[in-house]
């Protein structure tokens, strides 16, 4: 197959440096044409052969700055937050430069499904896609459900798992047998890069959900223990009825959906369920012929 030439924006999130890990690791030298463009705000390494670094803003100032410096690229990997004026700066990169693939920064929950239980969530990243798929550019979203990160989320932040590390208890809501997806972030990494140099892109649907594997939240509890040497008490449980009346009660004292809410958000949502399969995570690696899924 041909190769492809990438740009990713934004460096310094969660998936930034370990998408630079998989592309140094060469798992997928053959369908990557090189330098590969890194954009970030934030100062940055050398170009080499693999990266060549630019340093930008991302405001309508520096619009035709990063249209000329995407120009002709094949694939966008967008890993910035979803504020409002980096979107729309970026909507009007794509507009210019026409890639023939976008990946937005939508990783994490499926919004279509997240929506129905938590009104209003994540606003704007729904509309981000709709209107870059409007240009005419093939724009992939692709679902996570909760990162596994070690130092961060399913290991020192797991407060939507409903495990508050510091008191050492649990709010159970619904079934402890309930299954959550969860995708470890260097599985991500590796999915974007799958994602990016898929051809035809056709057969990409526009939208993948992807996963490492799925926990119950007794699985959850068990390996939180055992990994950090403590014993979790439940101090609270609630039915999915209950939980879903605390959140909305939440959701109209705040006004709406607010991020510092996010971690409770989450803890409901997969108590509601959040499960799927693994049919898109086997169309972008069969039978893990391309690499194993990672384990929490």
């Amino acid at each position: 197959m041909a190769s492809v030439s990438i740009a990713i924006i934004g460096l310094h999130g969660s998936l930034g440096q370990p998408i630079i890990d998989v592309i140094n690791s060469g798992l997928f030298n053959d369908n990557l044409k090189f330098p590969i463009k890194v954009l970030s705000r934030k100062g940055v390494e050398s170009s080499n052969d693999k990266f060549q670094y630019i340093k930008t803003e991302i405001n309508p100032e520096t619009v035709d700055f990063i249209t000329s410096a995407l120009s002709g690229i094949d694939v966008i990997v967008e890993l910035i937050p979803a504020r409002p004026d980096l979107i729309s700066t970026l909507e009007k990169v794509a507009e210019n430069v026409k890639p023939k693939l976008y990946i937005p920064s939508q990783f994490g929950c499926d919004l279509d499904r997240i929506t129905t239980i938590v009104p209003g969530f994540a606003p704007g990243k729904t509309e981000h896609s709709e209107k870059l798929r409007n240009f005419g550019i093939k724009t992939v979203d692709i679902v996570t459900n909760f990162f596994a990160q070690p130092n961060s989320f399913m290991y020192e932040i797991v407060q939507h798992l409903g495990v508050d590390p510091k008191e050492k208890t649990v709010v159970q809501i619904g079934p402890l047998e309930t299954k959550v997806p969860y995708t470890t972030v260097e599985d991500i990494a590796k999915s974007v890069l799958a994602v990016a140099t898929t051809t035809p892109i056709d057969k990409l649907p526009n939208k993948l959900k992807i996963k490492s594997d799925s926990i119950t939240y007794r699985e959850f509890i068990e390996k939180y223990e055992s990994n950090n040497n403590v014993k979790l008490t439940i101090k609270e449980t609630l039915t999915i009825e209950q939980a879903n009346k605390k959140l909305h009660e939440k959701l109209k004292q705040s006004g709406g959906f607010v991020y510092q809410d996010l971690l409770f958000y989450l803890h409901v949502a997969g108590a509601n369920g959040l499960e799927y399969d693994d049919k898109d995570s086997q169309l972008i690696n069969p039978n893990e012929s391309i690499w194993k899924w990672k384990k929490y």
